[in-house]
């Protein structure tokens, strides 16, 4: 009871009566107002009339204008024979107050019922309102919606919404498509199947942390579709929060960045390749540096093909991401070293047009093989997608590359064609400036060794040795050079030198100074004449600078005079270890064609050793005061030691691993001990008549003869020298061999050839024999079949 009537009363106050509840209600009130009459007939003092009112308007307005009647009738009758004194009062009476009561009972029960239904009808209205607000907002809703979803499928592959905790509630159909998945697939993680693992496991552990987001959150995966084309995708995120703070959800978009990932890849690749294409400039160095960048990181299989000058085209190098394939992707190169003209990567190399090849099927395989073993192979290396791309340099094709995606399940697509074709083209560039370099750097080489001197003068008692020592294999080739030779006058020139700049022009610059040294010294010209013509010529020619030193020594005094032209001091080292550097001076050649090069001079003694060399000697390890030092000691060293090779041992010592840059070096070595013999072998020419003379003026001195017996024993050498030199050989080339020495106090000279003496004609000749005569102590001439002795001593007991 208590239920019902409580029921009814919330129905009374939310104006919601059902047909049942009203007539309880309506019956409650008649009750009531029964009871009221009565106890107002009962006890007429109590005056419960004016109650009566409420009960009809209560009833009027519960159950209606009927009952409201009905009631207003019953109450009028009731109390009106309460207030009349009941059934025993006069019926008139009654009537009247039974009918006053009826009135406006009546007319209250009306007015209630007009009351309402004005209400119900503004209850309608309300009614109506609140349903074309609510449709008006349901309106607006859906196209608020349409618009949120529009928006997201116009984002590549849209947006996603999860819910408080973190379950998926909406994801844009572009990104399902995209996938293959349904709704639910990609809440239960389906999706994250078709991702990277490495990015799969990065995204869950983001995801686990969620709580702690703040501000944006974004990670970026690579994902496959069903189709099997590989997508990039940036997720972005931030938490969805009520207005008290609480997370309600989290919300983001998917955007696909494939292609500007792709640009930024392919833009850090050819950075890198242009790098790696810089290391070498070998040209095979660089093929293999080519098809190590493209395996793995754009194709699983590469072969790099090269077209040789008589049309075959062979297969230079191979190489597989898969080792166990290697071997196999090599041997091709054995069974593809001939190609049919018809094959693709012949006509790519006939046409500059690269081959495509999306699909890659058997019957394709069994097309392009050359026979069945070839076939084996190919199929063994499960190619799927191919492309053949042309090398190709200065409108010229020497080659192409193929590539090849076998197991990664990549395929290439037309937007790799562009790509890869200027990867290609950089390649063809790199290895045609290699080639271009290994060709100039050999005829740089040869030209360099071919501009050095093949042998040495050899003075008696006098040492020259030279070595040279090319940079790095890497490197280019530099122009240094050294150059020793015999002088008009006996004396021995001497020149070193380093041009600036490297390769065939250096070496063509080294040639032409070297070569302009040597020819102003022949003319007769000092040291310092000799650097200012050679200035003049380079600086003319416009070949550069170039440091050079330029000196003579004179094999009897030991007097070394030089000038130097921005060239590293050379070393003298004494026989007691003592080293000093000759302090030359002047600007390097080939600067100002006005420049003047100062004289300098020093006196060698028996057991010295003079250094020249050049810069790339000190400068080894980038550190000139420790190699100056290095360098100093080293000459120290071989001259205690008294090296038979000064040049190399100086060289082994300072220079502890391979030189960055060239060394060259010449020495000259005075003998520690007087000179008391001469052998010397030379050609049987005027030029080398000089040289003889120069030893025997030597050996003269060192046995204490003065210059009048000196002039003497030179005089008659010199005229049994030029017999054999006019006569021995005639136009045949031959030898002439000096043998001379002091014994048992005198010198003998003994003069040999191997030649026929020419008669000589009737004006000439007659006065070389008596002239020997008359200026010797003895002379004595032997002609045999083998050739012409003479002999000449001198005593030396004549002279004291």
């Amino acid at each position: 009871m208590r239920a019902s009537i409580g029921s009814a009363l919330q129905a009374i106050r939310e104006g919601r009566l059902t047909g049942a509840q009203r007539n309880y209600i309506v019956a409650a009130l008649m009750l009531g107002l029964v009871v009221t009459g009565y106890v107002d007939l009962r006890d007429p003092d109590l005056k419960l009339a004016p109650a009566s009112i409420l009960f009809v308007i209560s009833i009027a307005g519960v159950g209606g204008l009927v009952p409201g009647l009905i009631g207003a009738l019953f109450a009028a009758v009731l109390f009106s024979l309460a207030e009349s004194g009941g059934v025993s009062g006069s019926v008139q009476a009654v009537a009247a107050h039974v009918l006053l009561r009826s009135a406006s009972y009546f007319l209250a029960a009306g007015l209630v019922e007009l009351i309402r239904r004005q209400a119900a009808a503004l209850s309608r209205n309300e009614g109506r309102l609140h349903e074309m607000e609510l449709a008006h907002t349901k309106d607006q809703l859906d196209v608020a919606q349409a618009r949120i979803r529009a928006v997201g499928e116009s984002v590549p592959f849209g947006v996603w919404y999860a819910n408080a905790e973190g379950r998926l509630v909406y994801m844009s159909d572009s990104f399902l498509n995209l996938v293959g998945l349904t709704l639910d697939e990609v809440r239960s993680h389906g999706w994250l199947d078709h991702v990277r693992p490495e990015d799969g496991e990065r995204i869950r552990r983001s995801w686990q942390q969620r709580q702690a987001w703040t501000g944006d959150w974004e990670d970026e995966y690579r994902l496959r579709s069903v189709d099997g084309t590989d997508y990039t995708i940036l997720c972005r995120g931030r938490a969805v929060r009520d207005e008290n703070g609480d997370i309600i959800g989290w919300a983001g978009i998917n955007l696909d960045v494939t292609e500007s990932v792709k640009a930024r890849e392919r833009l850090r690749f050819l950075a890198d390749a242009g790098r790696v294409l810089a290391l070498s400039l070998d040209p095979m160095a660089t093929l293999e540096r080519v098809a190590g960048l493209i395996v793995p990181r754009l194709a699983d299989w590469c072969e790099i093909h090269l077209l040789q000058d008589n049309g075959d085209i062979t297969t230079a190098f191979a190489l597989h991401d898969d080792l166990s394939k290697a071997v196999l992707a090599q041997g091709l190169r054995e069974i593809t070293r001939r190609r049919d003209d018809q094959s693709r990567v012949a006509t790519v190399i006939r046409t500059g047009t690269s081959v495509l090849l999306s699909r890659v099927d058997d019957a394709l395989l069994v097309e392009v093989a050359q026979d069945q073993r070839h076939l084996e192979i190919l199929r063994e290396l499960a190619g799927r997608s191919a492309m053949v791309v042309p090398l190709k340099t200065r409108e010229r094709v020497f080659g192409a590359i193929t590539l090849v995606q076998t197991d990664s399940g990549r395929a290439f697509i037309e937007d790799d064609r562009g790509f890869i074709e200027i990867l290609a083209a950089r390649a063809a560039l790199a290895y045609d400036n290699a080639r271009s370099f290994a060709r100039e750097h050999r005829v740089a080489s040869v030209l360099q060794r071919a501009s050095l001197p093949t042998v040495l003068p050899h003075l008696p008692g006098i040492r020259v040795q030279a070595a040279y020592l090319p940079g790095a294999s890497e490197s280019e080739i530099g122009g240094d050079w050294y150059d020793a030779f015999l002088l008009p006058d006996g004396g021995l020139g001497i020149s070193i030198g380093d041009v600036a700049g490297k390769g065939l022009r250096a070496a063509v610059a080294m040639s032409t100074a070297r070569q302009a040294l040597r020819s102003a010294a022949l003319e007769g010209s000092p040291p310092a004449e000799v650097l200012r013509r050679a200035n003049l010529l380079l600086e003319h020619e416009g070949m550069g600078m170039v440091t050079a030193a330029f000196g003579i020594l004179d094999p009897v005094t030991l007097q070394f005079t030089f000038a130097s032209a921005g060239h590293p001091p050379p070393l003298l080292a004494t026989a007691g270890g003592d080293v000093r550097a000759l302090i030359g001076g002047g600007l390097p050649l080939g600067l100002f064609g006005d420049q003047e090069y100062p004289l300098q001079g020093a006196q060698l003694a028996a057991g010295s050793v003079l250094v020249l060399y050049t810069d790339g000697l000190i400068e080894c390890e980038r550190n000139i005061i420790g190699g100056e030092a290095r360098l100093a000691e080293a000459v120290r060293q071989e001259a205690l030691a008294g090296s038979a090779d000064p040049a190399q041992g100086i060289v082994r010592r300072v220079i502890r691993d391979k030189s960055n840059d060239d060394v060259a070096l010449i020495t000259v070595s005075i003998s520690s001990v007087p000179l008391d013999r001469v052998d010397l072998v030379v050609d049987a020419r005027p030029a080398s008549a000089r040289v003889l003379r120069q030893a025997l003026r030597r050996l003269a001195l060192s046995s204490g003869l003065d210059d009048a017996a000196t002039m003497d024993l030179l005089v008659a050498s010199g005229e049994a020298i030029s017999n054999v030199i006019e006569h021995a050989y005639g136009v045949d080339e031959g030898e002439l061999r000096l043998h001379a020495f002091r014994q048992d106090g005198e010198i003998s000279v003994e003069i040999k050839d191997r030649g026929r003496w020419r008669e000589r004609s009737n004006d000439r000749g007659g006065r070389g024999l008596p002239l020997m005569r008359a200026l010797m102590t003895d002379v004595n001439i032997t002609s045999t079949e083998d050739g012409t002795t003479v002999v000449l001593r001198k005593s030396l007991r004549e002279e004291v």
